[in-house]
């Protein structure tokens, strides 16, 4: 088994485990990205709007969804006859899952509003926004964040999850962390259970290498490990299985 497994290298997205971990990431995003649609009210429409600042490959163009720890900005534009409407002197209420985090005490004609998500949180976050006139007629609009986990996704191009011998070059990808660069997570690589050892400068790496004398149909576990260096309680791992050849 020494023989088979290497030290560490460059990373991938297409094995089957990361595959299927990209398809759950788009179907999140695309629940996250449903919310920016404007919330429809009798005479008004709220266009709502919401980003959240975790980690993800800059590569990747899709929306960064929120975690627990997140740090989330809102913001909204009431929209009338097909154009925004001046709310300046109007008072804004914003509720957070129905908790009152600001209001005409701070100020009237807040558009905009920042927060980060309880670490405790166990569902998604709803944001509601009221915007009450001269008249104290009140309109609403609500956006739902959906809350993700941080991920771990591992680029291995090899098809059918099967290796050739010689080495392989395995990648892990971190999604959704609270972090702003790289240097502020960890990355760990085990083979069969077992630690691999690296002499990549690059640990998001792992290049393993496979013996020649190594029978076919030899099975590989190998898991990718990130953990946030700041927040012990935030790490994400991934598994794949591949086979020699």
């Amino acid at each position: 088994m020494n023989k088979i497994i290497g030290h560490i290298g460059l990373i991938s997205l297409i094995s089957l485990i990361g595959f299927i971990s990209l398809i759950g990431l788009i179907s999140q995003i695309g629940l996250a990205q449903a919310q920016i649609a404007p919330v429809t009210q009798v005479a008004s429409q709220f266009l709502i709007s919401w980003r959240s600042y975790g980690y993800a490959p800059t590569w990747y163009s899709g929306k960064i969804l929120a975690t627990r720890g997140s740090w989330v900005d809102v913001s909204f534009e009431l929209i009338e006859k097909g154009k925004p409407v001046d709310i300046s002197k109007r008072k804004v209420r914003w509720y957070v899952n129905d908790d009152l985090r600001r209001n005409e005490d701070n100020g009237l004609g807040i558009k905009n509003y920042s927060f980060i998500v309880d670490k405790l949180e166990r569902g998604d976050i709803e944001v509601r926004i009221v915007v009450i006139d001269q008249n104290d007629e009140q309109q609403s609009g609500i956006v739902v964040i959906p809350l993700a986990n941080p991920q771990v996704v591992v680029d291995a191009p090899y098809s059918g999850s099967r290796v050739p011998s010689g080495t392989n070059t395995f990648r892990a990808y971190p999604f959704f962390f609270n972090v702003r660069d790289l240097s502020r997570l960890s990355f760990n690589w085990s083979v069969g259970g077992r630690a691999a050892e690296s002499s990549a400068i690059d640990s998001s790496v792992l290049k393993l290498n496979i013996d020649k004398l190594a029978p076919s149909g030899f099975g590989l576990d190998i898991r990718a490990t990130i953990n946030n260096l700041f927040d012990e309680m935030e790490f994400a791992s991934s598994r794949l299985k591949m086979e020699v050849k």
